[in-house]
């Protein structure tokens, strides 16, 4: 079989890398062209790893018949018009997180894959986490029983990254800025709902901005959540974090047989009712790394790349389907439009 031709949005950018990188790893697909809009950073991006090709104009990038597939990369305000363009050229799609930032570009994206037949995978790199694999396989194989509370946590330190001279200036860019609840809360949120198998049904949301002056929006989110299964559930998304963050992570499951709480799995002992630990997952792959771990930021980049790789193929259905990450996206739209109205939104999973 021919090598699938792979071309990249968002050329010069930290998850850019590690997507070319990824790639890079597998012998079925080259990576031919970068697009952006920044030359100096696409060029010296595609001199360094090897790609041949860059592309400054969108349209002409996506007309190249040696492409077949492309990773979006770019800023997530970017993410919904790219994503359309790149499906309606007949582009399979990988999309980094999140897929988009409105309701209505996610709502598009999903007609678009329905009506192209185009594999599109949802860029949610913390499930190929083997940690993460795992405490969520342990919940399907029913070791905590119903789940009745799930939470998940984004608290970072978020100052690295922001401000005109940073790694990702345009994440305080005042036009553009982008949103922490859906910038980094989408990480729990989809690791919850990929995990628990369903979707937000409502949201109750409230938010300060007292952390991180450099971030011209709130820095910090505490959303309530209602599941379509009956659960109910907590997601915090904040940037503004100085010093440690005590929390189980992005992926908390408590149920009725057990807890799955910051990498371990817990049941009490049914002659002394303390808690103790079944199954410690973070000692377990303690030695484990990503198959690329020397880039910039260091995510299971090769490891999503693969699992693109072999849905394209045939061989396997996405983790993160179009409707998966719109759903995604729903839950965190809904919890931006409770705080800006200080009442509890239904989630709107529907589309069309």
């Amino acid at each position: 079989m021919a090598q699938i031709g792979i071309g990249v949005i968002g050329g010069g950018g930290i998850a850019a890398e590690g997507h070319i990188r990824g790639y890079q790893t597998d012998a079925r697909c080259e990576v031919v062209a970068v697009y952006d809009v920044d030359q100096a950073k696409a060029q010296e991006q595609a001199q360094r790893l090897g790609v041949p090709h860059v592309h400054l104009v969108l349209e002409e990038f996506l007309a190249r018949d040696d492409i077949q597939a492309v990773s979006v990369c770019s800023p997530d305000y970017l993410h919904g018009a790219q994503v359309h363009a790149a499906l309606r050229a007949g582009k399979h799609v990988l999309c980094e997180k999140p897929m988009c930032t409105t309701w209505a570009d996610a709502a598009q994206i999903v007609q678009d894959v329905r009506e192209t037949k185009l594999v599109f995978l949802g860029g949610h790199v913390y499930h190929f986490r083997p940690d993460y694999h795992a405490m969520a396989a342990a919940y399907w194989a029913g070791e905590i029983g119903d789940v009745w509370l799930a939470e998940g946590d984004y608290i970072s330190d978020m100052r690295s990254f922001y401000g005109p001279n940073s790694q990702t200036p345009w994440r305080t860019d005042a036009n553009a800025a982008q949103d922490i609840l859906l910038g980094g809360g989408c990480h729990p949120m989809g690791l919850l709902l990929w995990a628990l198998k369903t979707q937000v049904t409502q949201v109750f949301a409230y938010a300060n901005h007292k952390a991180e002056p450099t971030l011209p929006l709130n820095d910090c989110y505490v959303l309530s959540l209602h599941f379509a299964n009956g659960a109910i559930g907590k997601l915090i998304a904040a940037s503004g974090n100085r010093g440690y963050a005590p929390s189980g992570g992005h992926l908390v499951l408590y149920g009725t047989k057990g807890t799955l709480w910051g990498g371990k799995l817990y049941r009490n002992n049914p002659e002394t009712h303390r808690s103790e630990i079944i199954h410690d997952y973070r000692e377990q792959f303690k030695d484990h790394k990503p198959r690329v771990h020397d880039t910039r930021q260091v995510h299971h980049f090769a490891e999503q790349c693969e699992h693109f790789l072999d849905c394209i193929e045939g061989k396997a259905q996405p983790q993160m389907s179009a409707e998966d990450a719109a759903r995604v996206v729903a839950a965190l739209v809904a919890g931006l439009e409770s705080v800006r109205t200080g009442k509890p939104v239904d989630v709107n999973n529907h589309f069309g």
